[in-house]
């Protein structure tokens, strides 16, 4: 399948799944779509900053105040429900490994509790997806996963949508355990 026909699958099935998928050529066209994503602030990974060290300093040129999640992990007498607390809310930046074209899953993967609790509580979660990064099935994202594994990334996820549950009397609701919104940015220059 040619990388034109993954991305055009990927973008169908997230968008079943209720995402959005906007795709852009660089990391600047990015930060212009977060900033008209995000409202006042956003947080950041270290994951996201080391693939696309210009993007916090765009967002900024752009007017938002950013926050680096495991920064905010890292501030002395913090605890951990602080840290959450911290991290809720608003808008998270996070780095998608993968996206997964039978599925319009994305692959995350981080390394700290911080990060990981950036993208489940933000509000809008807006995962940056290089183009060369879409594989076809579930099955190479498990070949994938199993990578990522022994690489050491403690928390590793794959996630199709925003949160959503049908629990109570059996009536949809969107944002409950998770992010509310769920973004792809696909950045059609980048290879994996």
């Amino acid at each position: 399948m040619s990388d034109d026909a993954l991305l055009e699958a990927f973008e169908r099935y997230a968008t079943a799944a209720g995402a959005q998928v906007t795709t852009v050529p660089d990391a600047s066209a990015a930060a212009a779509a977060i900033a008209g994503l995000a409202d006042g602030s956003v947080t950041l990974t270290g994951a996201v900053l080391e693939r696309y060290p210009a993007l916090g300093a765009a967002l900024e040129q752009a007017g938002l105040r950013t926050v680096v999640a495991e920064q905010v992990e890292a501030e002395e007498g913090l605890t951990r429900q602080d840290v959450a607390v911290r991290l809720s809310g608003g808008t998270a930046v996070v780095l998608g490994r993968a996206g997964v074209a039978e599925t319009g899953s994305v692959v995350l993967a981080d390394d700290a509790m911080a990060p990981r609790l950036a993208g489940m509580l933000a509000d809008v979660c807006v995962a940056l997806l290089p183009e060369g990064a879409i594989v076809r099935d579930l099955d190479a994202a498990g070949t994938l996963i199993a990578d990522l594994d022994r690489a050491g990334h403690r928390y590793v996820s794959l996630v199709t949508g925003p949160s959503r549950t049908a629990d109570i009397e059996r009536v949809l609701t969107i944002g409950v355990q998770g992010p509310k919104a769920l973004h792809i940015i696909v950045l059609t220059g980048e290879a994996t």
